[in-house]
């Protein structure tokens, strides 16, 4: 394998979060909630909490995982003023075989402060078809590390 096939995901990456900071920069200054981030999940009903690592850039990107998922999810933030912003991304959802069952799609608002940040929203469940099959709410408490 050449050594330009080895590095092109290293590039790609690299380009990716050197994107445009628009969305993460508030009046000059860098938001607050740039960085990473230990995660408690809750969900109202029967559903069981999970932990997650949420990471946010300065380019707007959102990069996660989670206790139940446990693969990578891929999104977007934006501020929504100096404390105030929105998030969504996408896992993708295996059974236990590996076998790929579709998509979960999250959307969440909160509000973010030094150390410690909030949100709400939704995760619609889609199946391989595209087909949304189920939503659920879910809230976050989060500390920054």
């Amino acid at each position: 394998m050449s050594r330009s096939a080895v590095l092109a995901p290293a590039a790609g990456l690299a380009a990716l979060l050197s994107a445009d900071v628009a969305d993460a920069d508030i009046e000059g200054r860098a938001h607050s909630l740039i960085g990473t981030w230990h995660v408690d999940i809750v969900f109202p009903g029967p559903n069981p909490p999970e932990k997650g690592l949420f990471l946010f850039t300065n380019t707007g990107l959102v990069i996660c995982t989670n206790t139940r998922i446990r693969d990578l999810g891929l999104g977007k933030w934006t501020a929504r003023g100096s404390s105030r912003f929105d998030f969504t991304f996408r896992h993708h959802m295996f059974i236990p075989d590996g076998t790929w069952v579709g998509t979960l799609d999250i959307a969440h608002s909160g509000t973010v402060t030094q150390n410690t940040f909030s949100s709400s929203g939704t995760g619609t469940v889609y199946d391989t078809s595209g087909n949304q099959t189920e939503t659920i709410e879910s809230h976050t408490r989060a500390v920054r590390y």
